[in-house]
This record gives structure tokens, C-alpha cells and sequence, in this order.
């Protein structure tokens, strides 16, 4: 059973509240890339990724399995020995962008 608010009018009596939809929630990163020309398919960075985000394939490489899942805190990106992986989130993105707006304007 949902649990409904209550609004009550000045008359007195009590109307259910209508319930809001929720809000998709935007995923915290953009994308990650792997270069694989550099990944040696050690697997650290799917071992380390919390939210179980990349994935080993056939050959031994990670993919990303789930990008919906990742959060951005970037673990793979540090743990990786080869800085075959990247993160792009958007609070990076966000960074990298309002730098690039102050320095044409300076």
C-alpha cells in the first residue's frame, strides 16, 4: 500500500495529494574509454569498480558493461597500472568547460 500525503483545505476535510512523478536521475558520468592498445587485461580496474560497471570479455579486455551504474568516483581510472581507462564526468566536463570560457575571455 502507498503511503499518500494528506492536504488538508480550510474547509476542513482532508484531499490525498497528488504524487509526484520521480525525475530520471542523469548519470554522473559521460562515458569511459578504454584504450585497449595500452590495456594489458590485468582486470584491476573491474576489480576495484564498486558498482560493478565494466565486465572482462572474451579476449580479456574490460568493456563497460553498465554506464548507467557508474558513479564517476574514478577507481578504475587510479587503480589502472597502464592509464588505459578514463572517466568522463560531468562535473569534469563541467570544470574543463568554464576553464576554457575564462581563458578566451581573459
Amino acid at each position: 500500500m502507498k503511503a499518500e500525503k494528506l492536504n488538508q483545505s480550510s474547509e476542513g476535510v482532508t484531499k490525498p495529494e497528488p504524487e509526484e512523478e520521480p525525475k530520471p536521475k542523469r548519470p554522473a558520468v559521460r562515458k569511459i574509454d578504454i584504450f585497449k592498445a595500452w590495456c594489458k587485461g590485468c582486470g584491476i580496474c573491474v576489480a576495484f569498480c564498486p558498482r560493478e560497471v565494466l565486465a572482462i570479455d572474451e579476449e580479456g579486455y574490460p568493456y563497460v558493461k553498465d554506464l548507467d551504474a557508474c558513479t564517476g568516483c574514478g577507481w578504475c581510472e587510479i587503480r589502472c597500472p597502464d592509464f588505459a581507462i578514463t572517466v568522463e564526468s560531468r562535473r569534469k566536463r563541467r570544470a574543463v568547460e568554464r576553464r576554457d570560457e575564462k581563458e578566451a575571455t581573459e
